[in-house]
């Protein structure tokens, strides 16, 4: 299913530049930054996987996106 897993993926890449393109360089500082810099390593980590077939690539991104969404509750839940 090499036609499935190029879509998957490239939802997935989609999915991270969109999260990349709502970055605010001029007011996220340093921040933005690092987020900035760290989408586009997964975004290239998620095109060697495609490249490669890879699962052990697909595993990283996923637990760096995973690490970036428990941060993100964490910030939620005490600004709540």
């Amino acid at each position: 299913q090499i036609a499935r897993k190029g879509e998957l993926i490239g939802k997935a890449i989609n999915i991270v530049g969109g999260l990349q393109g709502c970055l605010n360089d001029s007011e996220g500082g340093e921040l933005a930054q690092n987020l900035d810099s760290l989408y586009a390593y997964i975004i290239q980590r998620l095109t060697q996987a495609n490249f490669e077939t890879n699962p052990e690539i697909l595993d990283e991104c996923g637990r760096l996106l995973g690490e970036l969404k428990s941060a993100w509750d964490a910030i939620a839940s005490q600004v709540a």
